[in-house]
């Protein structure tokens, strides 16, 4: 028998402190058999979503096929100790094809390689922590004990091949050459990375919530990795547990009038300020916000080079969510103060026109980068990208605020000075 879950592609993020297992047996295998079954459903455990987190499974005895419909690959897990199905067809390492790659891969994980925060998260969720091997050597997260884990295992290589033929097949202009990039897992029975995006790989799993559409639906990819480790049962009962608690705080929500825009200025390294760009939230954040009971700033991207274009642009925003980036004079970037923020928007040179922004008057401006590690990692990339319910809370607790919400988990209120929650390894207390 063929059982088919549809997955569908969404959004976002939730506290993981609120959130409990509760202690069940397993029926899908933690580990080998020895001996195999052909007739046995070796996956009894199956998720079951209502959302589009943009991949579909099917489940069939001894494996698993899993379409990621984002990156465009297919990976057939078969349970380890079984043979591989007959029709999984594993895209040959030294193939030249670009993209729709078929990956076929032995599960439970036991020893795998991160390369994705978000994975990194759901790993910490589900409580498979051990499986992790070592990472991408500029792998950085905010989680201390994760960061105390990876430091303590060896750091993988990206290996470069020679550049691979491919047919540009819409344009027909011939061939191009595409770098091969896959991580170098040679050593100590590594079994696959988890990555952010499709490659020509057969060992990477690319892991992507951030491109989901739904707030909802980010937390299905919770099942997505639980899937590698034979967590279906566990899985089901963490999303469950977001889903009941998002819905919670949705029901309660204010309905306000306050629209939420986001912006950056735009510096070089040299300190000035070449222009300044509203942005648009992805269509997960939209809905966030709605839900939190405001509407998102609607509208195309744009770029202005005059500051009172730029006022005039956003001149009925509530909330401003700055997106910007501090340029270091010798290379790199770090994470803006308000400082940085004031002077980047020429808040202080023009402060009668700052003082007409509503966003300006109600110090309702905010960045997502309140919990970080010294490596310049966010948890915005990590935790809040698969538990919805604790950005909604941010978010409900932005729309409430008559004069900046400084009691947020995400996102840093910057008028106020909320300081950043630095994470580092020494944090760790299990």
């Amino acid at each position: 028998m063929v059982f088919k879950v549809s997955f569908y592609a969404i959004a976002a993020i939730a506290a993981f402190s609120s959130l409990s297992l509760p202690v069940s047996v397993m029926a899908n295998q933690s580990g080998c058999v020895s001996s195999f079954d052909a007739k046995k459903d070796y996956f009894p455990d199956k998720v079951h979503v209502k959302y589009n987190p943009g991949f579909e499974i099917t489940y069939k005895n001894n494996a698993k096929y899993i379409s990621n419909k984002i990156s465009g690959e297919t990976y057939v897990l078969h349970q380890c100790g079984t043979p591989v199905p007959d029709d999984a067809k594993a895209t040959p390492a030294d193939s030249l094809q670009v993209g729709d790659w078929t990956k076929v891969m032995a599960v439970p994980g036991t020893k795998v390689v991160l390369d994705s925060a978000p994975a990194s998260a759901i790993i910490e969720m589900l409580g498979t922590q051990d499986s992790v091997a070592g990472s991408y050597k500029f792998f950085a997260v905010t989680s201390a004990c994760m960061q105390k884990k990876l430091s303590e295992l060896p750091h993988v290589e990206q290996t470069y091949g020679t550049p691979a033929a491919r047919r540009r097949r819409s344009s027909g202009l011939g061939n191009s050459l595409v770098r091969r990039v896959s991580y170098d897992l040679s050593k100590d029975g590594l079994q696959w990375t988890f990555t952010t995006y499709g490659m020509s790989d057969p060992r990477s799993v690319a892991i992507n919530p951030e491109n989901a559409a739904d707030m909802l639906g980010k937390a299905e990819w919770i099942k997505f990795v639980a899937a590698f480790y034979n967590k279906e049962a566990e899985a089901d009962k963490l999303f469950s547990q977001i889903e009941a608690s998002y819905n919670a705080i949705k029901k309660a929500a204010p309905k306000t009038e306050k629209t939420v825009g986001m912006a950056r200025y735009n510096k070089v390294a040299n300190g000035t300020i070449v222009s300044w760009t509203v942005d648009q939230p992805q269509q997960w954040l939209v809905q966030g916000i709605a839900d939190a009971g405001m509407k998102a700033h609607s509208g195309d991207t744009a770029t202005y080079s005059d500051i009172d274009d730029f006022y005039k642009a956003v001149s009925g925003w509530d909330v401003l969510i700055d997106t910007s980036i501090e340029p270091l004079p010798r290379g790199g970037a770090t994470i803006p103060q308000w400082e940085n923020i004031s002077g980047g928007y020429k808040f202080g040179s023009n402060k009668s026109a700052a003082e007409s922004l509503p966003f300006f008057k109600a110090n309702a401006i905010y960045r997502s980068d309140l919990i970080s590690s010294y490596q310049n990692a966010t948890d915005y990339n990590e935790h809040l990208q698969v538990q919805p319910n604790d950005l909604l809370d941010d978010l409900v607790k932005i729309a409430k605020a008559s004069s900046g919400a400084d009691d947020t988990k995400w996102y840093r209120n910057m008028p106020n000075e909320v300081s950043v929650n630095w994470v580092s390894p020494s944090e760790c207390k299990n």
